[in-house]
């Protein structure tokens, strides 16, 4: 039985596995393991990320992660979790050198996506091969909505490589969704979707469960926060 829940820090190493097997070859599987480890654990314990699985009979099988607030998730990140990967991720730069280009680039992600406050990035979304085409990715999406409805964000904003057209696709079903602009990011040309959230919750879910931490939220706290 298929289950939507809440992804937890026991679920990080499962979660690198799906990000490698679900994008060979970008700069984030690039740059190793332990550092796709690290941004896993920094979803669940931060309020700025969180993380939504789907379980089948309790192994993780899909999942997808955004930041709350890419500013705050990824300076958090950059402060609080990449001193503890810096060796292994300095390791697969001398191996790779040539990513180093794209590392500058994906350093100021968050600046490329010029999403405002309310506004959540989705960082991954990912199915393992042997249930690819049932369905899991749409399912995914219609809980990261009720989950972001829930804490108050008022769209949700996805990053495509142009060239992976059944995500595209996927996206393309949604509504109220224009593409707001296109750049480049780990070495890839990206299209950067908005997604209004209010016009995607007539079939939308809650994940089961809690989340490790919960995500910070705007409708209770209010929007004023401090840059």
């Amino acid at each position: 039985m298929l289950e939507y829940r809440y992804l937890q820090p026991e679920d990080v190493k499962v979660a690198a596995d799906i990000h490698i097997e679900g994008q060979p070859g970008t700069i984030l599987t690039l740059l190793g393991r332990s550092f796709l480890e690290e941004l896993y654990r920094a979803v669940c314990s931060s309020e700025w990320g969180e993380g939504i699985g789907v379980y089948d009979d309790g192994q993780l099988v899909a999942q997808t992660v955004m930041a709350v607030s890419s500013v705050r998730f990824f300076s958090e990140f950059k402060r609080r979790h990449l001193w503890r990967v810096s060796v292994p991720v300095a390791l697969a730069v001398l191996k790779n050198p040539k990513i180093i280009s794209n590392v500058v680039k994906g350093w100021g992600y968050a600046e490329q996506t010029r999403s405002p406050e309310r506004e959540g990035d989705v960082i991954f979304l990912g199915v393992r091969r042997a249930y690819l085409r049932r369905g899991l990715g749409p399912e995914i999406v219609r809980h990261m909505f009720g989950w972001a409805n829930s804490i108050g964000l008022t769209s949700a904003n996805f990053m495509v490589e142009k060239r992976n057209r059944p995500m595209r696709w996927m996206v393309s079903q949604l509504n109220d969704i224009y593409v707001a602009h296109e750049f480049e990011a780990y070495g890839r040309q990206m299209l950067f979707y908005k997604i209004t959230i209010a016009s995607n919750l007539e079939d939308a879910r809650v994940p089961l469960g809690q989340p490790y931490t919960p995500a910070y939220n705007y409708s209770k706290n209010g929007t004023g926060l401090d840059n």
